[in-house]
């Protein structure tokens, strides 16, 4: 080790090896600066590391045999580098502090870790040789809070004989801070006295003495997931405290664990029938490592060893490892989307979604495109973010009643089977801050915390599913946080800490945006009539025709209505969409992540209604056979009635269409039965309607 700079990373002497994490060179370099540190991020992972022939770390390499790591096995590789005598943790499963050397020299432990090492040992002897009775057990219950507050201030005595100890270096690993206190709250008893006599050793520490070159701090190491789970008492802007953010393992890392990966699992061993199967060449290699570097987006390497381990059990070929990855995030290994019945679902996709959203080519036809980008595993392929992200986003924006509900009930089924409904989010429910914890679960604390909460919930126990947020803009600004990690990342953490992803899920949003507002319209020409005093016949008429150009260009408001051309309404939509994200909100960012997945519905227009009327009446006519087994006709007169009371009522698109036929057949067929019930196998056919806005009357024939 250089006697210089003590440091445990000279590159310059291994030009052929990777170098360390920046976060390990960092560690390094802060023992020498800082009495103390403090870890945070992503602490509980697995590192996958190489050892220089100096007993460094080095980062992990092709062709190397890189080893895991826990994050204790990299603070002692990196203190025993640096020439540290000991280590010390503190361990909350046998409630005592656990040391070992890391030198030969007897001298290494301070002599209140000494003491304390024998009367835990003394202890654990007495407590071997005695039954301990129910009584015994019974004492123990009511001394647990005296034994959290002995073995605190055993903890503190240690620290300060640590930081004192004039020895070797040696450090003290504390792993789980949060355990201290809470972050909502002042601290008490002996936590509040070891956190304050731990901010005054980290002002009155001394670098050990030494021989020449620079010599480290007994350091104080602790260790922490979330910074805002630290005690409140926590001196977390002292100046002796070094803070350290472990990162989630970036793409290359991931990979070298793809690789770690993929070369156990090629290990040659028998198969059932007792042969060996080939070995992999090297380029299938490497295309299984980078397939299962990319699934595994947002995991850590503990959890890509995890996948390795998991596709072991399950005799998965390499070219297979992104379903094992699947399945660790999911729990479903097999890929829907790659299925052949979806494949060919999504193909025939316009005809069955025009089938069951009646009028709206335009919007069905953009749809389709988006799920056949999504079979296709091209999601987000233009961009380098997460291919973690969910399978298919849309944004249907449109008039009341013409079927953004409909759609939405339509891909569910067209993507997970005829059975399937969207699970469905009314977010009018969600206007208040505090409903945030409803869909992901209230914090510690606070009540209902153990419930979850009800997205995370849904997901968790369907993983593949389509998710139905209605009328999104009607939410709480707040809670587009969420929506935006989910269309970035594809995963959400919910209040009790847990990660649930939504690789799988189909996100679909609805909204009515710009419908009622203001749009301005070109304003068009009065037409001109014949002997009057319309455009061209002289007079006022010619000062018009004059200014006629003008005139077509010149602009006025007015709401849209199913008159507008469709082009218009889309217009409309689309920069309603804008200015709700950009200035309503202010969260630009979050309409990109929607991408061109804006999907614009036009109103229904007077065509569509005799399909839209057939499809009702086929449910009227099933709904009658099924309660009563009996056969329902609609002759044409009477059927030509319900289509004119059903345009009349197309303002309110196809809702209106389906009130028309619930006020006009449904309500006076229901008194008719009613009053003279159908007999199985009866048949009756409605020949004529009479009446107006809710008093319809029938004319009925009915026969065996």
């Amino acid at each position: 080790m250089d006697a210089e700079t003590g440091g445990a990373f000279r590159k310059e002497e291994t030009p052929a090896s990777a170098p360390a994490p920046a976060w390990i060179r960092e560690l390094d370099m802060a023992l020498t600066i800082y009495p103390q540190v403090l870890l945070t991020g992503n602490v509980r992972d697995v590192f996958l590391l190489s050892e220089d022939g100096d007993g460094g770390l080095t980062g992990a390499e092709p062709g190397g045999r890189p080893m895991p790591y826990h994050l204790e096995d990299v603070i002692e590789s990196v203190c025993r580098a640096r020439g540290y005598g000991a280590l010390a943790r503190s361990g909350m499963v046998d409630d005592r502090v656990l040391a070992w050397r890391l030198t030969g020299d007897p001298f290494a432990f301070p002599p209140a870790l000494r003491r304390m090492a024998e009367e835990d040992a003394r202890a654990e002897r007495e407590r071997s040789g005695q039954g301990g009775g129910t009584a015994d057990r019974a004492d123990d219950d009511r001394d647990d809070e005296d034994d959290i507050e002995a073995g605190t201030a055993r903890l503190r005595e240690i620290m300060v004989g640590t930081v004192r100890h004039t020895g070797p270096a040696i450090g003290l690993i504390i792993p789980y801070t949060a355990r201290l206190g809470s972050p909502r709250g002042p601290v008490t008893g002996e936590a509040a006295r070891l956190l304050a006599a731990a901010e005054e050793l980290g002002h009155t520490a001394r670098p050990v003495r030494g021989g020449g070159g620079v010599t480290p701090y007994n350091t104080v190491f602790w260790v922490v997931e979330k910074q805002e789970d630290l005690p409140l008492e926590f001196a977390i802007g002292s100046r002796a405290l070094r803070v350290i953010s472990v990162p989630e393992p970036p793409h290359d890392q991931r990979r070298a664990a793809g690789r770690f990966v993929v070369d156990r699992l090629a290990r040659p061993r028998p198969g059932a029938d007792g042969r060996t199967a080939p070995a992999p060449s090297e380029d299938e290699r490497v295309r299984a490592a980078e397939a299962l570097a990319r699934s595994s987006y947002g995991m850590g390497v503990g959890e890509i060893l995890a996948v390795g381990r998991m596709a072991s059990d399950q005799k998965l070929p390499l070219s297979r490892l992104d379903e094992a990855a699947r399945l660790y995030r999911v729990g479903v290994m097999d890929n829907p989307w790659a299925t052949r019945s979806v494949r060919e679902n999504i193909l025939h996709g316009e005809e069955y979604l025009n089938a069951q959203v009646i009028g709206q080519p335009h919007a069905v036809r953009r749809t389709v495109e988006i799920f056949m980008r999504s079979a296709a595993g091209l999601t987000g392929a233009q961009s380098s973010s997460s291919p973690s992200r969910p399978r298919g986003t849309l944004f249907l924006s449109g008039p009341t009643g013409v079927g953004k509900t409909e759609l939405a009930k339509g891909v569910a089924k067209m993507i997970l089977g005829e059975d399937a409904r969207p699970i469905r989010f009314d977010m009018s429910e969600f206007a208040e801050e505090h409903a945030r914890d409803r869909l992901i679960g209230a914090p510690p604390g606070f009540v209902g915390h153990s419930a979850g909460g009800e997205l995370t919930n849904a997901v968790r126990a369907h993983p593949m599913s389509v998710l139905l947020f209605d009328e999104i803009d009607k939410a709480h600004p707040r809670l587009f946080d969420l929506f935006l990690q989910i269309l970035e990342d594809g995963r959400l953490t919910d209040g009790q800490g847990a990660t649930v992803h939504f690789t799988e899920c189909v996100l679909i949003f609805t909204s009515n945006l710009g419908v009622s507002a203001e749009i301005l319209r070109p304003r068009s020409r009065r037409a001109a009539r014949p002997g009057g005093e319309g455009e061209g016949s002289g007079g006022e008429g010619e000062e018009e025709t004059a200014e006629a150009g003008d005139e077509q260009r010149a602009q006025r408001p007015a709401r849209l209505s199913r008159h507008d051309r469709p082009e218009d309404v889309r217009e409309a939509l689309r920069a309603a969409f804008d200015h709700f994200f950009n200035d309503t909100i202010g969260r630009p960012e979050l309409r990109n992540r929607f991408g061109d997945s804006f999907v614009p519905m036009d109103f229904v227009q007077p065509a569509s209604v005799p399909l839209i009327l057939n499809k009702a009446l086929a449910s009227v006519t099933g709904r009658v056979r099924e309660v009563h087994g009996a056969g329902l006709t609609v002759a044409d007169d009477a059927w030509e009635v319900l289509r004119v009371q059903a345009t009349a009522r197309l303002d309110h698109g196809g809702r209106g269409v389906v009130t028309a036929v619930e006020s006009a057949l449904v309500n006076p067929l229901s008194r008719t039965l009613f009053h003279d019930p159908a007999r199985p196998g009866e048949h009756i056919e409605v020949e004529a309607v009479d009446g107006q806005d809710d008093a319809f009357t029938l004319k009925v024939r009915r026969w065996l």
